[in-house]
């Protein structure tokens, strides 16, 4: 059979790329993450699909060996390092931290947080409600598709969500996951303070890793849940992002 079995695995990798990439477009979560779907689709997919067509030769085994070698590598890496990732998320913070630092993420057009955010604040507001004595700060700018920082809706949504005024500390000026972690920081007057990083089970490893690298200390992660259909692809941003982190030097 012209392809053999190569050609039929990159067609159906290829497939499932797509149509996984068009679930992710339709959550609009303020990202283009899912145009990496595509294109794995359409790298995997068309291979297989000409690895059938065609005629077999030389020219065309060598191709579709070579892109399903580079497919099987590639799921093996970013298996191995969702693996490692996901670990963080299994660690379990100590009782009574003197505060937390929410990271900020997507605020809705409504000003209402997005899911991932949601997340992150119902994880802090359970252990805000276990632990009266800690106090939190939420840390997020504004982005250029949002209506308000993201530090703002944060606090909106836990004084709603039945959390004192008085516990809550707005930071609301950074860009970045690294500016959240040393703007927060800078907020705490207490530098013997214990602190809770909030943030999403993927996203929890690479948070911890850049809390090293600005020397913060005694710091703890507490993980916020995540929508498992969606994890496979926020596991593979966080791989991209963790590559991108380590040749920056933010991690």
């Amino acid at each position: 059979m012209r392809g053999g079995v190569m050609g039929v695995f990159l067609l159906v990798v290829g497939i499932i790329c797509i149509v996984y990439g068009a679930t992710i477009m339709l959550t609009w979560s303020g990202t283009a993450f899912f145009l990496v779907w595509y294109a794995l689709g359409v790298v995997c997919g068309g291979t297989g699909a000409f690895a059938l067509a065609l005629p077999d030769s030389t020219l065309v085994r060598g191709i579709r060996t070579a892109v399903c070698c580079l497919t099987i590598c590639g799921i093996a890496v970013v298996s191995i390092m969702s693996a490692v990732i996901m670990r963080e998320a299994y660690r379990t913070p100590p009782r009574d931290l003197d505060y937390l630092i929410v990271l900020g993420a997507q605020v809705r057009p409504s000003g209402k947080p997005s899911e991932v955010l949601r997340y992150r604040l119902a994880a802090a507001q359970d252990y805000l409600d276990e632990n009266p004595r800690t106090r939190v700060v939420v840390s997020g700018g504004q982005g250029p598709n949002e209506p308000c920082p993201e530090g703002e809706a944060m606090a909106r949504w836990l004084e709603r969500a039945g959390v004192d005024a008085d516990r809550i500390i707005v930071e609301s000026a950074s860009k970045t996951t690294v500016e959240n972690l040393q703007n927060s920081r800078a907020l705490i007057d207490d530098d013997d303070a214990r602190i809770g990083i909030v943030t999403n089970n993927f996203h929890l490893f690479r948070a911890m890793r850049m809390v090293e690298r600005l020397d913060i200390k005694h710091v703890w992660g507490i993980p916020a849940h995540s929508r498992p259909w969606y994890l496979p692809n926020n596991l593979l941003r966080e791989c991209l992002a963790l590559v991108k982190a380590a040749i920056g030097g933010t991690i």
